[in-house]
């Protein structure tokens, strides 16, 4: 990475992953002007993809989730602010599961649906019954 001051580089002498999400702090040093700055890396899902059961891929939108997400909240106080949690903690899970940049629509389902069970029984019927893949696990 480049120093933010002096364009030079950098190296970096303190590094830690964070414990919630899916991020990474660095303390960076540049080698030419000494500047000491720190970093918070995450990952970029733009190259993420979803790839349904007819083989299209499309790409992963986050915002499709939380809208998703809301809609099963919508009859809470917070609903913005909860939706807004667990959308990330859908996508920190996911992406702890996956091995590949492709997510399958039934993978994000499943992990959404439980999520949604354990923060609140109401939003996770309301959630599963919008989505035909978790049909099976309503009825049995």
């Amino acid at each position: 990475m480049v120093c933010l001051y002096c364009g030079g580089k950098t190296r970096v002498f303190n590094s830690r992953k964070q414990h919630k999400g899916n991020s990474v702090w660095r303390r960076r040093r540049c080698q030419r002007c000494l500047a000491v700055f720190t970093t918070q890396e995450s990952p970029d899902l733009a190259s993420t993809l979803m790839v349904s059961q007819s083989g299209v891929y499309t790409p992963f939108l986050a915002d499709f989730l939380y809208t998703d997400i809301l809609l099963a909240l919508q009859d809470r106080k917070n609903c913005y602010i909860e939706a807004r949690e667990i959308t990330k903690t859908v996508i920190r899970h996911l992406l702890k599961l996956s091995t590949s940049p492709l997510f399958e629509p039934r993978q994000i389902s499943v992990e959404t649906a439980k999520v949604l069970k354990r923060f609140n029984k109401r939003a996770y019927l309301r959630y599963a019954a919008e989505h035909e893949s978790l049909q099976k696990g309503l009825r049995g």
